[in-house]
């Protein structure tokens, strides 16, 4: 498999629009990979997890081909996340000479959102799927399950783990310190790659809710090879990165290496 980060940033962005902090100053005058759009990936140029508002710019940039994308995972509906508003072009009237189904899954809110937004959808265009906690989607020859992320309060928020040919992705985030039913669930299960979030910063908690701080990334890296879910070979990358963590890019990148973890950017892709 491969993951490729269309984009890296927290809700904010960096920079943020509104922002003058060292962080979103230094990516306005020195842009590189300190400069990122919103969090979403791509599976093997097929797989999308997240849409992000900057959707359109992320893939004019990496050359990627919407027309390839077959599956569209969500996390929730918060807005970084869910830019729902851009499948518009895939409506009939709207986009031309398509001859394959996208299949949409996510939890109730985010279908129901989609159902209303794309309001007499051709089943030609979009297939709506219900994604149900810790029940597997096989899907192409992946293995698709969502897990319970500790998030937003009014939506169950998912995580996903995605398997393909004996090779293993967990997409963790948005999310603070996992539910005990998550960690229950991965417990013994081998991942060769797990992304996590780094919105909060240092803040002195290892078990925040909501988002993770740096405590918890490496409390979350010591819980997963205790359950046999990480070993020497297995990678774990940053990403939905903001930037109230006070770092740039360069910064992060020294500090989380001394650890052995990597910091994703916007554009990298990984083989697994």
């Amino acid at each position: 498999m491969e993951i490729h980060f269309l984009g890296t940033a927290a809700s904010e962005g960096i920079p943020n629009v509104y922002c003058s902090c060292a962080v979103c100053e230094q990516a306005r005058s020195a842009p590189g990979k300190h400069r990122r759009t919103r969090s979403s990936a791509l599976v093997d140029r097929q797989i999308q997890i997240d849409i992000s508002p900057e959707f359109t710019c992320q893939l004019a940039r990496d050359g990627i081909d919407a027309r390839k994308i077959t599956d569209l995972l969500f996390t929730h509906t918060h807005p970084d996340h869910f830019n729902i508003g851009d499948l518009y072009s895939r409506m009939v009237g709207f986009g031309h000479g398509i001859n394959q189904t996208l299949n949409l899954y996510g939890n109730d809110i985010a279908i129901s959102e989609c159902a209303r937004l794309l309001s007499g959808y051709s089943q030609e265009r979009f297939k709506l799927n219900l994604a149900v906690p810790f029940i597997t989607i096989e899907r192409g020859g992946y293995r698709l399950t969502p897990l319970l992320a500790n998030h937003a309060v009014w939506e169950f928020c998912y995580l996903w783990f995605i398997e393909k040919d004996g090779k293993s992705l967990f997409y963790g985030h948005d999310s603070g310190w996992f539910p005990e039913l998550t960690w229950q669930w991965l417990a013994g299960k081998h991942i060769d790659l797990t992304v996590l979030e780094c919105t909060l910063g240092f803040n002195g908690e290892t078990h925040p809710n909501n988002h993770m701080s740096i405590e918890a990334i490496l409390a979350a890296q010591e819980k997963l090879k205790e359950l046999g879910c990480h070993d020497d070979q297995s990678q774990l990358v940053l990403s939905h990165i903001s930037h109230n963590v006070k770092m740039n890019h360069q910064e992060l990148e020294k500090l989380m290496l001394s650890h052995g973890i990597l910091v994703a950017w916007d554009g990298l892709k990984m083989e697994i």
